[in-house]
């Protein structure tokens, strides 16, 4: 039996060399047959040519960085052309945004091939963390334009589990936070945390998808406190940065029966993933993207070169897939490097947390 025909076809828990899918990606996105609108016209306006000088991770930050552009280009410019006509494909695409956090949300999408590869990718990283088939999953997490409600649901289907879900807007709550209105948050958060509630009184649910300003909100009463205890037996978390503190106090003191899963996802590099499983509880989580679909760099923003490993730095990303490219993108967040725990390319990182502005906008993460 043979192998699949490109890299770029390559399952990501298998992944190529990183200079054979770079290779490949850059023929596929910048050939004239097979590329997108976007980037065969991008490619007028750069001083080199991608298929002839990125050939490894460090030449990819020779491509500026294009996420902007992101906010108001049309969908039908970013499919490649080897997929065929948007209109002809068997299954759309499914369209993603951003949180909206550092100004207008920012759209990406996916594609079946891809769509599979990530969430298959992040359900078998889960299942490293023993969550097993059957729990019935609630997810408190943003759905809409946002994928990681979307993402909730179709996980939870693949652990074969029911799938309890409550809404959660978090746009509107940053906009409550950037204009002051206190009084409104709250009664925002309170809502959720009502709805949060209802479902554990009447339902068996093992596995809860949340945020962490939810986490501690729901902490304010300790019936319900009690009640995840009694039914929660592993609590999954993202969206906004958590402090150390806040999770050991939660682990050792408030939840001590629960298993606490930290993720870190992003919507520019369509996927989520879990923390590094089998580390100490007292140790900083840690986060290996599926590289090389998807690599972090975590490097000194004034110098553009890597950090040493152990410090902190501004996190650049890299989306390398058929479906889309997107090198180079300075993130909103910053991290401490680390190597990949399976040796591959790029970084991981530990200790998130987000820069108080970017660009222009300040950075607010309310809810989400």
């Amino acid at each position: 039996m043979t192998g699949p025909a490109s890299a770029l076809d390559t399952s990501w828990d298998s992944p190529p060399h990183e200079g054979d899918l770079i290779q490949e990606a850059m023929d596929w996105h910048f050939g004239e047959r097979t590329g997108s609108p976007f980037w065969l016209e991008r490619a007028k306006t750069l001083e080199f040519d991608p298929r002839t000088d990125v050939r490894t991770v460090e030449d990819l930050s020779l491509f500026p960085n294009v996420v902007d552009d992101l906010r108001d280009v049309r969908i039908e410019e970013l499919v490649p052309r080897g997929y065929g006509d948007i209109g002809d494909l068997a299954v759309p695409p499914v369209v993603g945004e951003s949180g909206g956090t550092t100004g207008a949300p920012k759209r990406v999408f996916a594609l079946p091939d891809v769509l599979e590869q990530s969430w298959s990718w992040y359900h078998n990283r889960l299942a490293e963390h023993g969550i097993a088939d059957g729990d019935s999953w609630l997810g408190v997490m943003p759905a809409g334009p946002h994928m990681a409600g979307i993402l909730a649901r179709d996980t939870a289907a693949r652990f074969n589990s029911v799938f309890f879900t409550v809404d959660l807007d978090p746009r509107w709550a940053k906009l409550c936070v950037a204009r002051g209105a206190v009084d409104e948050l709250k009664g925002y958060v309170t809502h959720i945390v009502d709805q949060v509630e209802w479902v554990l009184r009447s339902q068996d649910v093992g596995v809860m998808v949340i945020t962490p300003p939810l986490i501690e909100a729901l902490c304010q009463r300790d019936h319900l406190v009690d009640l995840v205890n009694e039914k929660i037996n592993t609590i999954i978390f993202g969206g906004t940065s958590m402090d150390e503190d806040t999770r050991s106090l939660l682990r050792a003191e408030v939840f001590p029966r629960v298993d606490f899963v930290s993720i870190f996802g992003s919507t520019m590099i369509f996927c989520a993933m879990p923390e590094r499983p089998g580390a100490p509880a007292t140790e900083p989580p840690v986060f290996d993207p599926p590289s090389p679909f998807a690599m972090f760099s975590v490097i000194n923003p004034e110098t553009g070169e890597n950090v040493p490993y152990g410090e902190r730095g501004q996190v650049v990303t890299h989306h390398i897939t058929r479906n889309l490219l997107l090198p180079n993108n300075l993130d909103r967040d910053t991290g401490v490097r680390h190597p990949h725990r399976l040796g591959y390319a790029g970084d991981a990182v530990s200790g998130f947390a987000p820069v108080q502005e970017f660009g222009d906008t300040a950075v607010i993460e309310g809810v989400y």
